[in-house]
């Protein structure tokens, strides 16, 4: 026994490497889902007591430790239980249609309505109740940090049971519909993206679209984010320093993946038509709160290591020839 590493790694509990957030998902009693890139469509959910409805957590290989991924499933005509909690969440319809009822500061009432391919939020630790109001069952993602809250806390009664109001984070919209809302203008082939701002929140969506017969540069970030498929039909490389060594994801809407921090990655359309995704990070254009974030949206003072691109003549040729054959055999 080496007891200067025992001395070290010593607790007063005598436990050490706890993961606060794992030990409460699996206390939920709801499906935990495991993989390089998910389908939230199609997920398995059981009665989750907490929110009042169906649900499931989904752990990507690539995610980091910021953001996690719920979902929830909600029959014709139910409701979930009121939630508060000091987390950020923004949510992502998949199917259905309902409203979502929000308590703001100061009692007032506000109620967004929803459909797919919707994006929504509530304003910090504002009281929230989703409800699905057609006769088709309703399924919702959510993209939250409670992992890395629940990590820094480790107090489930804090982060679900604070009364404290936020009223200055209740300004800003609530809600946006990205389906189509932009002008083909605003995309450009995804190298740009659309920010989207939720809630003056800290948790940052950018839409971005890939022209049929196109795809972007690779890139390297220094922090992972989680891509979300909205419509069309993509692919996305990701490797750490030899292309050759790519692993191919295949996305559209409702499937989820997370390439992993520090790696090149490459999206590619493989349709016949645009191909939309989202990818969301802790960190919005109003709160970048990182500095790859505020260099992503546009400040020139942080430094260049924060990505890396390669340009498509430095790329290795056999990229784009494996690209048009998968293309050609559609």
């Amino acid at each position: 026994m080496n007891t200067q590493v025992d001395q070290v790694f010593e607790t007063p509990h005598g436990k050490y490497l706890v993961d606060p957030y794992q030990d409460w998902a699996v206390a939920e009693g709801v499906p935990i889902h495991t993989g390089a890139a998910i389908d939230l469509c199609a997920v398995e959910t059981r009665p989750w007591a907490r929110f009042g409805v169906d649900g499931a957590m989904c752990h990507l290989d690539g995610r980091d430790d910021f953001l996690t991924l719920f979902v929830f499933d909600l029959a014709p005509g139910a409701a979930s239980a009121p939630s508060k909690h000091l987390y950020e969440e923004m949510f992502y319809v998949l199917a259905g249609h309902g409203t979502a009822e929000i308590e703001m500061p100061g009692g007032d009432l506000k109620t967004l309505e929803w459909g797919p391919r919707t994006l929504f939020s509530q304003p910090m630790n504002a009281t929230m109740r989703i409800r699905n109001t057609s006769g088709e069952r309703a399924r919702i993602a959510s993209v939250n940090d409670f992992r890395y809250l629940m990590s820094l806390y480790r107090s489930p009664t804090f982060l679900f049971a604070t009364s404290l109001e936020f009223p200055e984070r209740a300004t800003g919209a609530l809600s946006r519909d990205c389906a189509a809302p932009f002008a083909p203008g605003l995309l450009r082939n995804g190298e740009a993206a659309t920010p989207v701002l939720l809630a003056n929140g800290s948790i940052g969506a950018d839409l971005r679209e890939i022209a049929a017969g196109h795809y972007v540069r690779a890139q390297r970030q220094m922090f992972g984010s989680l891509l979300l498929g909205v419509s069309g039909e993509g692919m996305t490389l990701s490797w750490e320093e030899d292309p050759s060594d790519a692993v191919k994801t295949l996305w559209r809407h409702g499937v989820a993946f997370a390439p992993a921090g520090l790696q090149f990655h490459q999206h590619f359309n493989i349709g016949a038509g645009p191909a939309r995704f989202l990818t969301i990070e802790l960190g919005s254009v109003a709160a970048p709160m990182f500095r790859p974030r505020r260099k992503n949206y546009g400040d020139t003072e942080v430094y260049a290591a924060c990505s890396a691109v390669i340009e498509r003549s430095e790329q290795d040729p056999a990229i784009e020839t494996a690209w048009k054959a998968l293309l050609a055999g559609k």
